[in-house]
């Protein structure tokens, strides 16, 4: 008997794996998932396995490629923590000069360029 494999669309892959839908293009590009393209149209479809698969590595080692996973925590110390660094950064940025731009700012504050 022949094994069937699921599919879903790509939309409901990344809500699955927690990415957006543009991460699981780049993945593909890079040959981290294998997708299944429909004759005619292009569009993807993701094999459930795959799914499955990323998700067991993902949690098994959040952190190899350098992002940690976390659930957000909505308690009222976090939030008000989030608050707190959220309204620093509006009034550093309300500080800065008109001529300076985000290149400059980024360079200053954390030593790097946004630009590629």
């Amino acid at each position: 008997m022949a094994e069937t494999t699921t599919y879903v669309t790509l939309k409901r892959a990344a809500k699955r794996l927690g990415v957006h839908e543009q991460t699981l293009r780049s993945w593909e590009k890079r040959g981290l998932i294998r997708m299944v393209h429909l004759p005619g149209s292009g569009y993807r479809r993701v094999p459930v396995t795959e799914i499955e698969r990323l998700q067991t590595a993902m949690r098994a080692a959040p952190l190899a490629s350098g992002v940690r996973i976390v659930s957000p925590r909505r308690d009222p110390d976090s939030l008000a923590q989030a608050k707190a660094l959220a309204e620093a950064v509006q009034a550093e940025l309300v500080e800065l000069e008109a001529d300076s731009n985000l290149d400059e700012f980024m360079a200053e504050s954390r030593g790097r360029s946004w630009s590629p």
